[in-house]
């Protein structure tokens, strides 16, 4: 608890001095590449900044601005909060960005915002997360939903030996992404894993404490529970720390959607068995390279070659989705090799 209330409290003074330098209480991670005046200027919109996982997003950003010799601006709010992300867009929007890529917390909110920076002639994508609904030019893909479902859930019955009480700690309620993992994560266990059963419902919760909280009273309420699912990033630290808490370290399994640093000490105490995720730079790198083909007005192909990356990307012209690739996870044995 003294952890997770440390975490908090930096994380309160960080959203404190943010907002004292920003008047939408976001956050800025600021340009790279080398564009001269006047040239290419995108931007990536995240969820929240100042976690690991958008830090790596926005390393990946810089690198292919860098290798493509244009501007690129990361910013985002400083909690996940869907209106101050609508904020944010417009304010793009308004300094004139050639394209701007968002990781939608709502895609309902996000939606009235994308139309109008797209009449207003900016080139708008969605990436790490979509609004399908909305009139964006592409949705640039970490994996798709069904692996990604797919692929926790297996990673949850291996940890339990497939049978038992297990519980899902979400999220945002409204964000599409966490619910489609969730769903093809459940038609997952009712195809292949019978002897496993959802019980508790969907906790949603909106930061690390919440999260923490929810994870108590699952496993208070059912003190059999074999597993827990974290789906985001903030929900992690909470949901392995309440294990850890309750000594339920090799009782309760912990498996989810987060990137290797922020599950890493939790994959060295044993606290999570494993996290779901994917190469979060090279999502950057893709998403700064497909907002650059369409300032371009250059067509994505079936598959495309990206400089940067070592497997190309391919597009889905039904659904307008650039896809990055498969689902990696990360467990003790391999999640120092990445720095995000």
């Amino acid at each position: 608890m003294k952890r997770v209330s440390a975490i908090i409290a930096l994380a309160a003074a960080s959203a404190l001095a943010l907002s004292a330098c920003s008047d939408t209480a976001s956050t800025t991670s600021g340009s790279s590449g080398a564009a001269p005046a006047g040239g290419v200027k995108v931007a990536f919109v995240s969820q929240i900044e100042g976690i690991p996982y958008f830090n790596g997003f926005k390393a990946g950003g810089e690198r292919a601005a860098k290798d493509l010799g244009i501007s690129y601006t990361q910013t985002g709010p400083a909690t996940t909060n869907s209106a101050e992300q609508v904020k944010i867009l417009d304010g793009l929007v308004a300094q004139k960005y050639d394209a701007i890529a968002v990781s939608p917390l709502d895609p309902t909110s996000i939606n009235g915002s994308i139309a109008t920076a797209t009449k207003a002639g900016v080139k708008v994508a969605t990436s790490d997360a979509d609004a399908p609904e909305s009139d964006r030019a592409v949705f640039v893909s970490q994996a798709s939903d069904e692996a990604l479902g797919s692929t926790v859930m297996d990673e949850l019955a291996k940890a339990t030996g497939g049978a038992g009480q297990f519980g899902i700690v979400s999220g945002g309620a409204d964000t599409a992404t966490f619910n489609n993992w969730i769903k093809a994560a459940q038609a997952r266990q009712a195809e292949k894993y019978p002897d496993m059963e959802l019980v508790g419902g969907i906790r949603y919760t909106t930061d690390t404490a919440n999260a923490l909280q929810e994870a108590q009273n699952l496993m208070t309420a059912f003190p059999d529970l074999k597993g827990i699912i974290a789906v985001p990033s903030t929900a992690i630290p909470g949901v392995a720390q309440a294990v850890q808490n309750a000594g339920a370290i090799g009782k309760v399994a912990v498996t989810g959607f987060g990137s290797p640093k922020t599950a890493g000490e939790f994959l060295e105490s044993g606290a999570m068995t494993s996290t779901v995720l994917w190469n979060v730079e090279d999502l950057g790198y893709l998403t700064v390279w497909a907002l650059d083909q369409l300032v371009e007005g250059k067509p994505f192909e079936a598959s495309n070659t990206v400089p940067g990356l070592k497997n190309p990307a391919t597009y889905d012209e039904a659904t307008k989705t650039l896809l990055l690739g498969e689902p990696t996870v990360f467990t003790k044995d391999n999640y120092q090799q990445y720095d995000f």
